[in-house]
């Protein structure tokens, strides 16, 4: 991906005039615009979503539009990563890249370099987890994650079971270890 000094930003509420001015600007500056929309980016919904018209477009190509069915998920990770690719080529390109539209989550996630990359999961802890969750409850579950991340616990609900699972589960597949110094060490299993 670009450096962030290389992007270009235009954030706001919808019919506020972030295509005018995304447009305004690439025409200017030889640019092209990444829309960061999380509506926009599905087919079909054009009307509903208050996409740019081709007119409006006024020729600029227009990136992360229209492009996925309705009834495929969509997550801030997929959009980072298929953002940071249309950067990248772009900048390529030596053209200057615009990121514009309204989901502000997409938006921060971007330029601050969010990493979403998957944590490693072991599916046998995860079942071993809902089995307990099945039999026993949440209540035992929230406790122990309590003793084990108490500062983990406090931010989440005992009624949030996919996260108290979630938590357990990282718990699960990392190994504390202090060294000589007295600082502690995180290995990842």
């Amino acid at each position: 991906m670009a450096d962030k000094a290389d992007i270009i930003v235009i954030c706001g509420p919808t019919a506020t005039g972030k295509t005018a001015l995304s447009v305004a600007l690439a025409k200017l500056l030889d640019g092209e615009v990444v829309s960061a929309d999380s509506m926009q980016i599905y087919k079909g919904l054009r009307v509903g979503t208050a996409q740019a018209t081709p007119e409006e477009m006024k020729g600029v190509p227009h990136h992360l539009v229209g492009f996925l069915p309705p009834e495929e998920r969509f997550s801030v990770a997929d959009y980072v990563r298929h953002a940071g690719e249309c950067i990248a080529q772009i900048t390529a390109r030596g053209r200057v890249p615009i990121v514009a539209g309204g989901t502000g989550l997409y938006i921060s996630s971007l330029v601050n370099g969010i990493d979403f990359t998957p944590d490693k999961a072991d599916p046998a802890v995860r079942a071993r987890l809902e089995t307990e969750l099945t039999e026993q409850g949440i209540g035992p579950l929230y406790a122990r994650l309590q003793q084990v991340d108490p500062e983990c616990a406090a931010k989440l609900h005992p009624n949030n079971h996919g996260r108290v699972l979630r938590a357990l589960e990282r718990e699960k597949l990392l190994k504390l270890e202090t060294d000589e110094g007295g600082n502690m060490l995180v290995h990842i299993l």
